[in-house]
């Protein structure tokens, strides 16, 4: 399984795309996707929440399980992909995307939240491509 080189990846199968400045886009990984079935519902901590990295930043529902997603970054939520269905904690909102880019397109329009990092320096406390790979196979 190969896995996109631009961005860089936790233990708990989520990664991290630096867009510019400060702004870190966050997803799951296509094996995340795999493993969850047929994902049903995204929810995440509401914008502006402070998180911490390797804090729950959410939970991802499927037909096989719920899981929790994990801030790779510390920093600010700052949005999240209605267009994908994620929704915020708390809301009366139910998943008006399309939760099916998550599995389409993890890499991609299936992104899940965008945080403001306090300190993108902490990215290299990630695994980079080759290592989440050999993660993968170990």
């Amino acid at each position: 399984m190969s896995v996109p080189a631009d961005r860089y990846y936790t233990k708990t199968h989520e990664w991290a795309l630096l867009l510019g400045g400060k702004r870190i886009r966050v997803g799951i990984t296509k094996h995340a996707v795999e493993e969850l079935g047929d994902i049903t519902y995204v929810e995440i901590r509401p914008i502006g929440t402070r998180v911490r990295a390797g804090e729950p930043i959410g939970t991802i529902e499927s037909n096989k399980a719920t899981e929790k997603i994990y801030a790779p970054i510390s920093g600010i939520i700052v949005e999240r992909n209605r267009e994908a269905g994620v929704v915020e904690e708390g809301s009366e909102e139910f998943g008006a995307g399309e939760i099916e880019r998550i599995a389409d397109d993890p890499y991609g329009s299936g992104w899940i939240a965008e945080i403001e990092a306090d300190n993108p320096e902490e990215l290299n406390n990630l695994l980079k491509a080759e290592e989440y790979e050999k993660l993968l196979k170990s």
